[in-house]
């Protein structure tokens, strides 16, 4: 009997420790907001199997399920790279203000948190691969853009927002580099900005985002605008669509985006601190996975559409579980009522 009680303690201890390990990795990777840098990817790879002038591109050319996995890997690889490393550079910092991080908690060894930032730089480089010299280039632009963030953008809040949205654009081109639709780009890099403006300000983030920061990031943001628009234009002979796309169609992404902003500041009214940044993160990745689903259909592509939707969700749902059954988990079993 008491053999049976102590093997019965020591597996409920390794049950536990597992469990601290995991749920800490989890949201050391950032995995349920990559999904949503995932879902934008893949959507850039179904417009250009849709856009006729991209037919002889190597994300065209390649099977579906090739195109669809390099780009995944991509855009995990870089989200997972930036949440790691910058988990790494403020390792000291977290201690002092955020000690129930995983690195300062002890349950992540910050040699680890950088061993997962190099593996992940390099999936996300593998993922760019396929998609040709010109994907790459773009994935060795984000890595910059990334590291640039975590190193010194994230403190001074005009440039971190600007390159937030950068690092959007970067990896939504990676693989349809010579797309003529721009819209969803500036879309997403319009959200990944203002989603990050809005949480620095209800987090109650330091430095403060006074109002010479917002004129130079709504300055970083009009000049990338115009980039993207110019781009656009050029590729379709001075219209801002190209021709395959039915501007009537539009009104779709337009009031998903509408109900997923009017859905997240209703559920955030009368909230401040740091638990609104990472509320709005999650709600952001989910907003851009449904955007994503909206703009394929407008494209007319019902069911892939309506696969990044499913998945988004069941991702969400999942991860809202394991928010509420993760501390029964760790927790000692005699504690538990």
């Amino acid at each position: 009997m008491v053999g049976d009680r102590g093997r019965d303690v020591t597996y409920h201890h390794a049950v536990q420790r597992f469990a601290r390990r995991l749920i800490a990795t989890l949201e050391l990777s950032r995995l349920p907001v990559a999904f949503g840098a995932v879902a934008n990817v893949w959507l850039m790879v179904f417009i250009a199997r849709t856009d006729p002038a991209l037919a002889e591109a190597e994300v065209a050319r390649m099977p579906l399920w090739q195109a669809l996995s390099a780009s995944a890997l991509l855009a995990i690889g870089f989200l997972t790279f930036g949440a790691a490393l910058n988990d790494f550079l403020d390792a000291k910092h977290d201690c002092a203000f955020a000690p129930s991080r995983p690195i300062p908690s002890g349950v992540v060894r910050p040699q680890r948190a950088i061993q997962l930032a190099a593996a992940s730089l390099c999936i996300g480089l593998l993922g760019a691969m396929p998609f040709g010299t010109a994907a790459l280039l773009a994935a060795m632009a984000l890595a910059t853009i990334v590291l640039m963030y975590d190193a010194f953008g994230k403190h001074i809040p005009a440039l971190g927002l600007v390159l937030a949205g950068l690092a959007t654009v970067a990896s939504m081109l990676a693989p349809a580099v010579e797309t003529s639709l721009t819209l969803p780009i500036w879309l997403a890099m319009s959200q990944t900005m203002g989603v990050g403006a809005v949480a620095y300000v209800l987090g109650e983030k330091r430095p403060k985002l006074t109002r010479r920061a917002i004129v130079l990031g709504a300055c970083g943001w009009i000049f990338w605008t115009t980039a993207l628009v110019a781009i656009g234009s050029f590729r379709n002979d001075g219209e801002l669509l190209p021709p395959w796309v039915e501007p009537r169609r539009l009104f779709v992404p337009l009031v998903v985006v509408l109900a997923c902003a009017t859905f997240a500041l209703w559920k955030l009214r009368g909230t401040r601190g740091p638990r609104v940044t990472e509320k709005l993160l999650r709600y952001g990745s989910l907003w851009k996975s449904l955007v994503a689903a909206s703009w394929l259909v407008a494209i007319e592509l019902p069911i892939p559409a309506a696969c990044i939707a499913g998945i988004a969700l069941a991702i969400f749902a999942l991860f809202a579980l394991l928010r509420e059954t993760g501390p029964q988990l760790t927790e000692p079993v005699s504690w538990r009522s």
